[in-house]
């Protein structure tokens, strides 16, 4: 079964790819193998609204695949990452597009 970490980002989508791309090359043994990172992309006008009910405003967005289903015991530490990278205050991430990480 294929489970995706939604993450939302103030920052516009270039911006955000950037980040990704340096975070995949900086643990790849992490992100080439047991997750996978979706390009960044615009958020549209229904995940705007979805994102404002966490009291968010998202510019873009991208996915994190799980590639490895033992690895869904990492996704604490995948989350962490990803808000150490982006700053807490500048991402939302959520389990399947609706469960608050």
């Amino acid at each position: 079964m294929a489970m995706s970490l939604f993450c939302y980002s103030s920052k516009s989508s270039p911006e955000l790819q950037k980040i990704i791309d340096l975070i995949e090359n900086q643990h790849q043994e992490t992100f080439k193998i047991k997750f996978l990172f979706s390009k960044a992309q615009d958020v549209d006008p229904i995940q705007k609204e979805t994102v404002q009910e966490y009291g968010f405003s998202a510019n873009s967005f991208f996915l994190i695949d799980y590639n490895d289903n033992p690895a869904i015991g990492l996704s604490p530490t995948v989350v962490d990452l990803i808000k150490k990278s982006l700053g807490a205050d500048g991402v939302l991430v959520l389990f399947e597009n609706e469960e608050l990480r």
